[in-house]
């Protein structure tokens, strides 16, 4: 498993851009929602006040997506991003396509870092014995 490098044209182009997506936490994946929550906490709590039956609660793809899940899904993860993606856009205006081609380069494998904690834990799972 690899990550873009932090030191490559795109990520220094976007950095503001990708740090403030972090702190709104718009990404469904590794998002922390910590300087947000109170935004979303009184809408959960709506919600649950006003469809108190669980199993009314529990729309597909439940289990995967709770009250909560479905929340962040929708309004940070959706909504909020839907909003960003012409200020995203605003980086490339006026590139030609080698400028372009030099950002994509950013995500070549052979620039990527590994992640080495997590490729570990995978090597050492694959070579365990799993009993079905």
């Amino acid at each position: 498993m690899v990550h873009v490098s932090r030191d490559t044209p795109y990520m220094k182009l976007l950095s503001s851009f990708l740090q403030k997506k972090y702190r709104l936490a718009v990404d469904s994946w590794g998002a922390d929602d910590k300087s947000v929550k109170h935004v979303y906490d009184p809408i959960i709590a709506l919600i649950k006040e006003n469809v108190p039956k669980e199993e009314d609660q529990k729309l597909y793809p439940y289990p995967v997506w709770t009250v909560e899940e479905r929340v962040a899904r929708i309004s940070r993860c959706m909504l909020i991003s839907e909003f960003m993606a012409l200020e995203w856009a605003e980086h490339f205006r006026g590139m030609d396509e080698s400028q372009l081609d030099v950002l994509a380069q950013s995500f070549k494998f052979e620039r990527c870092l590994k992640r080495e904690g997590l490729n570990q834990i995978l090597r050492d799972h694959a070579t365990q014995n799993v009993e079905t």
